[in-house]
């Protein structure tokens, strides 16, 4: 079981895969059409072609960003569960 499976289980009412899944069909759905993440690169940070080292990039400085909004709030990042995703899934 995933922690974030553990942790909010009793307020989730529906089965899911994969969390970031979730959130990217939830949240910012139009980032899963590529042609939309190039044009957001294009249009927001002048980066065209968008590739892996920009992904990377991006990602990095979220991952940054994060950690400090947690270290500012003293609030914990816990860390993934050992061994592979499709292993952590909940069964429905």
């Amino acid at each position: 079981m995933n922690a974030f499976y553990e942790h909010h289980r009793d307020s989730i009412r529906f089965g899911y895969r994969c969390f970031d899944r979730v959130l990217l069909n939830g949240l910012i759905q139009p980032f899963q059409q590529p042609e939309r993440v190039v044009g957001f690169f294009n249009s927001y940070r002048q980066i065209y072609p968008v590739s892996r080292d920009v992904l990377r990039g991006a990602t990095e400085q979220f991952q940054c960003w994060a950690k400090e909004q947690a270290d500012r709030c003293d609030t914990p990042i816990i860390a993934a569960p050992k061994g592979r995703r499709a292993q952590a899934r909940p069964h429905n």
